[in-house]
């Protein structure tokens, strides 16, 4: 099977009885993406769409883009949605995929009101479980900004080994950062 058609129909991942990884739902979703992209403290270690320049318009936008990715098979980005009322309460996504598709890089972000719940940590098992036996890719990694320990301990929590600190390569606003480079193989 070509990697492009493991992109043909898209996968929802159930996580537990509060949590569901969706496709977006651009005219359904927009409004509380747009609460999060707000949220300038909630993208501190992260560099993107968020500010006080955002707009409803730009997060409907944003999800469609990522309805149209995941067509070209180069994002596979799933909404962490309450299961009950369907509000969308942050992405996590595989992407960046290399190495003849058998690398990709894993990213994240939640809507500050769902911090400290142990919501990414769950969500992370069952995308990189996901992404080796659907996929078939090999490694899965990312960069976390050193400051960002939720981060770093969920990804911990999920069997990645940190490999190393990689100065001044995260851009936050135009400043840059060190991070750290995080990775899992399918044979960890």
């Amino acid at each position: 099977m070509a990697f492009k058609d493991k992109f043909k129909e898209f996968q929802a991942l159930d996580i537990n009885d509060d949590i569901i990884l969706r496709q977006a739902e651009p005219d359904n979703d927009c409004h509380a993406f747009y609460e999060i992209f707000c949220d300038i403290d909630a993208f501190c270690y992260y560099s993107g769409v968020h500010g006080t320049n955002h707009s409803i318009e730009k997060s409907w936008k944003i999800l469609s883009n990522q309805i149209k990715e995941f067509e070209k098979a180069s994002i596979y980005s799933w909404i962490i949605s309450d299961k009950k009322s369907r509000k969308a309460l942050g992405r996590i996504l595989l992407s960046s995929f290399e190495g003849n598709n058998k690398k990709a890089n894993i990213g994240y972000f939640l809507g500050r009101n769902s911090w400290g719940k142990g919501i990414i940590s769950d969500c992370i098992k069952p995308v990189v479980e996901f992404g080796f036996s659907h996929l078939e890719l090999e490694r899965i990694y990312t960069t976390v900004h050193v400051d960002n320990v939720g981060s770093w301990k969920a990804l911990e929590k999920n069997g990645f080994l940190r490999e190393g600190l990689l100065r001044h390569s995260f851009n936050v606003n135009n400043c840059l950062f060190d991070c750290y480079m995080y990775s899992r193989l399918n044979t960890d």
